[in-house]
């Protein structure tokens, strides 16, 4: 047990280090001893401020569902855990349930999360970066009100092909969509304004009123409208073959596949791969390439315990040896 504990506390020191709020430990494993056992409670704690960062533990069980009315840094364990080398000791997500994004949550960031719900948006300025949208018959993102400021960077949507990945459905403007594998729909109306980079889209798309470079789709139901697009990939004529995009691209050539390979690594691009070199200023296209690449497993850009050696000396005392590495 004392073992643990100093094991637990190491990680919060690691996660202090890239803040100065300060950090709360979110688990709802029976016995966990955390500071919450849902990320609500966390939330809606007095001694939680504006600022403060929440640190959602890996456990078989959920943290819950927010209603998010106050400006948190949540960060989570990542997702694959146990499909990629080097990642965390514990291998168990950060599950939450719906989230939904209120007044005063501007400024927030979600980072190494899994959401088994949909994620309402009734606010903008908010960053959801290296997190597993796993809720397959369901939206992901889904907007609500009118919202600007978005970031959604580097992360994996398992949505079905039946659902949206992404919805948006009101005025946005400074949308910055990169780096995400995109398995279900993406639909933005006609008062969407945004950009997207290195994504891999899997099913329909209709976008408004955007810049699209270096992405690669897979269906043939791609609708731009008022768009500029370059230097991407489409398996059939989504993109054309003009401004450095390709057109009729066998996806067979485009990936190593995901035999031998991780969920999310199945896309990392195989040698001879016409998307190699392919984007802007010689980037690849798809979610390893740009400035932002995607990381295996949402890791987050924090140290991270990977491997823990434990041996009982003589002396009556315990040797412990950490292995850990950083995601930045």
């Amino acid at each position: 047990m004392k073992t643990k504990i100093t094991l637990t506390a190491l990680a919060i020191l690691m996660i202090a280090q890239f803040s100065s709020a300060t950090v709360w430990r979110v688990n709802a494993t029976p016995n966990a001893d955390a500071d919450f056992t849902t990320i609500q409670s966390a939330h809606n704690d007095a001694s939680v401020l504006a600022g403060d960062t929440l640190y959602i533990e890996g456990s078989t069980y959920g943290v819950g569902s927010l209603s998010m009315t106050k400006q948190l840094t949540v960060i989570g364990n990542g997702f694959f855990l146990g499909e990629n080398p080097e990642t965390q000791h514990n291998i168990s997500p950060s599950i939450i349930g719906t989230l939904t994004i209120q007044n005063g949550s501007q400024g927030s960031k979600f980072t190494g999360c899994t959401f088994n719900s949909t994620v309402y948006l009734y606010k903008g300025n908010i960053i959801f970066e290296r997190n597993h949208f796993a809720l397959g018959n369901g939206y992901g993102i889904y907007t609500y009100d009118n919202c600007s400021d978005i970031l959604v960077l580097g992360n994996y949507f398992s949505t079905s092909t039946n659902y949206n990945s992404l919805y948006f459905n009101n005025v946005h403007s400074n949308i910055l969509i990169a780096n995400n594998y995109i398995n279900g729909r993406v639909f933005t109306n006609s008062n969407f304004n945004g950009t997207f980079y290195n994504n891999i889209f899997n099913r329909n798309v209709t976008i408004y009123n955007s810049t699209l470079v270096n992405n690669i789709a897979h269906f043939t139901t791609f609708e731009m409208f008022n768009c500029s697009y370059s230097y991407n990939i489409g398996t059939s004529t989504q993109f054309g073959n003009q401004n450095g995009n390709q057109e009729n691209v066998s996806i067979n050539d485009l990936y190593v596949g995901a035999s031998g390979n991780s969920t999310d690594g199945q896309w990392q691009l195989k040698v001879g791969s016409p998307a190699i070199g392919a984007g802007e200023d010689g980037a690849d296209t798809g979610i390893f390439g740009g400035e932002s690449p995607f990381v295996l497993s949402g890791m987050p850009p924090i140290p991270a315990i990977y491997a823990i050696d434990a041996q009982s000396l003589p002396s009556n005392t315990l040797d412990v040896t950490l292995k850990a590495k950083s995601h930045n």
